[in-house]
């Protein structure tokens, strides 16, 4: 049974001291701000590694209960809304009313339950001092916390038979994840290690998934198919402005290549409509599979355009003022290392998580931002007042949505990134993952010889590392998703990117 530790060696409030919420009856309290009602900072595991990242809230409408505790009978038909906080694959906490990366709001004023959910990242370390949350920890976790809400179910607000799970970047994956390996027999093991209610399941309704990192074996072809032209990486909250040497340009070229084998042998997409096997030609920028892309993006600016046109967009600017860049935006502006405050949190997570009570409450982090004039968008896009045209994908990012990373930009070169971090081990912080960039690397040797020396034995390492070789098969939903694994897989999805 899980007891709260002396809240002197742990500066955290946890509302429970059991796995049993029923016993919290007395712990809702509503929020008039908003007529919510509050059950927060619930530790979902008994045997939490990070409890401050393994904690969730729920909130509920005030027409659901009509006191602490005492539950409508009319919100057991309510769907529930599951977000994660996962960003970058690192340890987040579950957030609060009106914090940072908070999305409540919009749920419960459309009567949803709204639970908020963080959970363990590639940073997370027990009392031992070793990682405890490298892959796929992060999605069990998740998992786990489902699992706690179901075994609590009689005395909470919400069907738990409709969960809907929501997430954006790392967080989307983990929604994928969530709503593609339900009850998966593959996760068993880490989930009773880790304290889950066996009893329960795991399974989603529904999956609303946000610009999802998956698929990390093939992002970094992906990533270079998508901005070959660009050989400049834009001043960005991912990266500094940086321009790709020698080396970068020809090993982007052979992942480019590399990302239309993987296209045409072994993704085989078929168009939604006809059942036609969609290709790419050898030069990437042609084939059936190119011209869907390039369909479904004239789609999506047709959509907006149109609105624009209908003055329902949400901004003042009319169509001819966006299409010549006569209008400002706000960005999140780059923030440098040197520039970053002394005595900053050691995490993100740290940085946008609650104080406990009885601490003051800084104001809500949020990223600093820059006004930012638009740019003119003939170079790339014209509009006959029914159909957006884009004249190509190499003109749209040179003109309008820039690189973010150099090349590679997610098992990189200095072996650095979130992605090299959430595939490491317990012992081992960084490693590298991707073997194809040892064999893009290899196919450079004769040009590059410093460069192979330097890369090339730790990526291809990465070919037989049969338990980081699990690791990617745990967290990439593509394993899932009409193959022989057997899960309970969402009914809905809702994808969307950009």
């Amino acid at each position: 049974m899980f007891e709260m530790p002396p809240i002197g060696k742990l500066p955290i409030d946890i509302t429970n001291k059991t796995m049993e919420l029923a016993e919290c009856k007395d712990a809702w309290f509503l929020d008039e701000r908003f007529d919510v009602w509050c059950l927060e900072d619930i530790v979902y595991t008994p045997k939490a590694t990070t409890p401050k990242f393994q904690r969730l809230s729920i909130f509920v409408p005030g027409k659901y209960m009509s006191a602490p505790g005492v539950v409508d009978a009319s919100s057991k038909e309510v769907p529930v809304i599951f977000e994660n906080n996962s960003a970058g694959y690192m340890q987040m906490p579950h957030t609060y009313l009106e914090g940072p990366r908070c999305y409540a709001k919009q749920y419960l004023e459309a009567g949803y339950i709204y639970v908020t959910c963080g959970n363990r990242g590639h940073e997370s370390k027990d009392e031992e001092g070793k990682w405890v949350g490298k892959a796929p920890v992060n999605l069990v976790d998740l998992k786990m916390a489902i699992r706690f809400l179901r075994h609590n179910q009689e005395s909470l607000p919400g069907n738990y038979d409709k969960i809907i799970s929501v997430g954006w970047s790392a967080g989307g994956a983990m929604s994928t994840l969530l709503a593609v390996t339900g009850d998966n027999v593959k996760y068993e093991a880490l989930l009773k290690e880790n304290g889950a209610f066996m009893e329960e399941s795991d399974a989603v309704y529904a999956a609303q998934i946000y610009c999802p990192i998956i698929d990390l074996e093939h992002a970094d072809l992906a990533y270079e198919w998508m901005f070959a032209a660009d050989k400049e990486s834009e001043d960005s909250p991912a990266e500094p402005v940086g321009v790709m040497d020698s080396f970068q340009e020809a090993l982007s070229k052979k992942l480019a290549e590399k990302y239309v084998e993987y296209f045409n042998h072994t993704l085989k997409l078929k168009h939604p409509e006809t059942g036609e096997l969609l290709t790419l030609n050898e030069d990437g920028r042609s084939g059936s599979g190119y011209e869907y892309l390039m369909g479904k993006l004239e789609e999506a600016a047709s959509i907006y355009l149109e609105k624009l046109s209908n003055k329902t967009a949400g901004v003042e600017y009319s169509i001819e003022d966006y299409l010549n860049g006569n209008y400002t935006y706000e960005k999140q502006a780059p923030m440098r290392r040197a520039e970053k405050p002394a005595g900053l949190p050691p995490s993100l997570g740290d940085l946008v998580a609650r104080p406990p009570k009885g601490m003051q409450t800084p104001p809500p982090f949020r990223p600093p931002m820059m006004s930012v004039k638009g740019a003119d968008k003939h170079a790339w896009l014209t509009w006959d007042g029914k159909k957006a045209m884009i004249t190509s994908l190499d003109d749209y990012v040179l003109h309008h949505r820039r690189r973010m990373k150099g090349c590679t930009s997610f098992d990189v070169l200095a072996n650095q990134s979130g992605e090299n971090k959430v595939l490491g081990t317990k012992e081992l912080d960084c490693k590298h993952f991707n073997p194809m960039v040892g064999e893009a690397i290899a196919e450079l040797r004769e040009r590059f010889p410093e460069e192979y020396e330097k890369y090339y034995e730790a990526y291809m390492a990465s070919a037989t590392d049969e338990y980081q070789i699990w690791q990617k098969y745990m967290i990439n939903p593509l394993n899932f998703i009409g193959t022989k694994e057997k899960s309970v897989q969402a009914m809905h999805y809702r994808i969307r990117v950009g």
